[in-house]
């Protein structure tokens, strides 16, 4: 895909209610003093002591002991188990080992669960809330998809112990011919693991000490379970004032995916009001998503709109449509989903 077409992509991206939250939240965390607890520099010091004395260690494919960090975060549910992928793939360098545990995935959703093994001593600190310099979330270097992504450390259950563990995500908003990920090759790069000490007044920054200057890239293929729903209805729809068609549903327990299209949206930013919550054209935000289960449960979708987009809003020489992404706050049972409704619509699944 050209730079023309990333940057018409990139401009329909704009960070959702959830990730500004987010974002907020770890601002008011790194503004929070760390003064009272003093930097611990023997861990700075030991790493350039064995970066001196010892010989370089790469090891993979030989999976250390780590729980699974994705299903640990969402629980062992029938819904995380029809979307994961078991990885227990490991490298070693200079005794530091990372390991990706498993992995949650479907065609527009990837959740990798990562853990960090320090050496035989060593005390990571589930409370520092430690960070990496160096990071891309997964990639799919041999498709022409484009998304965004991010990653979280995840509770501790020996907070003092050696290990210390994240969950990487990656959200696809851009999918040339809508192509799986399953088969394909993935890729996730991460590396020098620090926590922030005390606030810098001069420079007006947080000082890091650096736990860990390694830096890992794994390349995995990425095999899930295909429990995904993919309908083209081509269905007509009212929604932004105006007659669409709904061309694409997927659904899949990690994510909702659906494609509204139409001349009539051509322009529609000059009539689609600002209220969004981030200030922006409401194109995209307030579309009724709802899905209905076999035993009469309703599940509205109304968070983790992450990828959602429009086209043709500005640009009435674009092509006309809307996506609407949901995704839910943990994995949905596929197999017990009967119906789902869009902007009033309801489809059999």
């Amino acid at each position: 895909m050209k730079y023309e077409q990333y940057r018409k992509e990139l401009e329909q991206i704009r960070l959702t209610k959830e990730s500004k939250a987010a974002l907020i939240q770890a601002l008011k965390t790194k503004q929070a003093p760390h003064a009272s607890r003093s930097p611990r520099r023997w861990n700075r010091l030991t790493l350039i002591a064995a970066a001196m004395a010892a010989v370089l260690v790469i090891s993979a494919g030989a999976a250390m002991v780590a729980s699974p960090v994705v299903r640990s975060y969402f629980g062992n549910s029938i819904g995380y188990q029809q979307s994961a992928v078991e990885l227990g793939e490991s490298i070693t360098k200079n005794g530091w080992t990372m390991t990706l545990t498993d992995c949650a995935a479907d065609d527009y959703t990837v959740y990798v669960g990562v853990t960090l093994t320090g050496p035989e001593g060593t005390v990571l600190d589930n409370e520092k809330g430690y960070l990496f310099e160096d990071w891309f979330s997964p990639r799919f270097p041999e498709l022409d998809v484009a998304g965004s992504g991010g990653y979280m450390q995840v509770k501790d259950e020996n907070p003092t112990d050696n290990q210390v563990s994240f969950i990487f995500t990656t959200n696809l908003y851009y999918n040339d011919g809508n192509q799986p990920l399953n088969g394909q090759l993935m890729e996730l790069t991460l590396g020098k693991l620090y926590h922030t000490t005390v606030w810098n007044e001069t420079e007006e920054r947080w000082e890091r000490a650096y736990d860990c200057e390694e830096d890992w890239t794994f390349r995995t293929t990425l095999n899930y379970s295909d429990h995904i729903i993919r309908l083209e209805p081509n269905l007509p729809v009212h929604t932004l004032d105006v007659d669409a068609t709904i061309t694409q549903v997927v659904v899949s327990p990690l994510t909702v995916y659906v494609q509204i299209e139409s001349d009539a949206l051509k322009g529609h930013h000059d009539w689609v009001p600002k209220t969004a919550p981030d200030g922006w054209y409401s194109c995209v935000e307030y579309q009724e998503v709802t899905l209905y289960t076999k035993d009469g449960t309703t599940i509205p979708m109304t968070d983790g709109t992450a990828g959602s987009g429009c086209s043709g809003g500005t640009d009435p020489t674009e092509d006309g449509w809307i996506r609407l992404v949901r995704r839910p706050d943990t994995p949905l049972d596929i197999e017990t989903l009967t119906a789902i409704s869009i902007c009033g619509v309801r489809i059999d699944l």
